[in-house]
């Protein structure tokens, strides 16, 4: 009848009304969560990201409101400086490839104990940093690694030594076609020789600083 169907519309409509305000109460819950959480990341990873090359960096997690979902009702984005005077931009906008590959080792370091990734990839990580910086990248790396398997391609020797396994990499011409060999370095000769290279030459005082490097990392 039609006040069956008026009772069972009006009682739809309370539980609507309660419904979403139990979601609105999540929702903000949530989102005072992860505001909480939020700068409690920025200032741990700021203490990463400045010993990698970027003293004057600035970040920040923004948030602003989305409609609602499954998720809440946060949109977040990175924000990211690297430079005095430049104004905080979306992150994947601003960072250079070299910034961006500093920053995903600071972020993985900072969510190690909670991100899932057993392996990471990083490509030439170093490239364009000085050897001081290269020391913090391999230092973040080692540390990293301790729960994680790490692959990292590098021409930097201070950054190669401090891995616990070595492979080369080289390239060749055969009738044509180019071919691409991986070669376990076994033997501290081998890494000790690889190093001196990466290090300028096998000429003695390469030999040397490569045997320096492998002792460090022995110790």
């Amino acid at each position: 009848s039609l006040n069956d169907i008026e009772s069972l519309i009006n009682e739809l409509t309370v539980k609507e009304q309660l419904a979403r305000e139990h979601r609105d109460n999540d929702n903000a819950n949530l989102t005072n969560i992860r505001k909480k959480i939020a700068r409690q990341f920025e200032k741990k990873l700021m203490t990463y990201l400045r010993p990698l090359g970027l003293m004057n960096v600035r970040f920040e997690v923004q948030f602003n409101a989305c409609p609602a979902s499954e998720t809440g009702v946060d949109s977040v984005q990175f924000l990211f400086s690297a430079n005095p005077g430049e104004s905080l931009a979306p992150l994947s906008d601003v960072a250079s490839g070299g910034e961006m590959s500093r920053f995903l080792l600071a972020l993985k370091t900072v969510l190690a104990d909670v991100d899932g990734s057993s392996t990471l990839l990083f490509d030439e990580i170093d490239a364009g940093v000085s050897g001081r910086v290269s020391g913090a990248i391999a230092s973040v790396l080692k540390e990293l690694a301790i729960n994680r398997q790490v692959f990292c391609i590098t021409h930097q020797p201070l950054l190669a030594s401090v891995a616990d396994h070595h492979f080369r990499i080289s390239k060749s011409i055969d009738n044509g076609i180019t071919r691409s060999e991986v070669r376990c370095l076994s033997s501290i000769q081998d890494r000790q020789k690889e190093l001196a290279e990466l290090a300028g030459g096998d000429f003695a005082e390469a030999r040397v600083y490569a045997a320096s490097l492998l002792e460090q990392k022995a110790a």
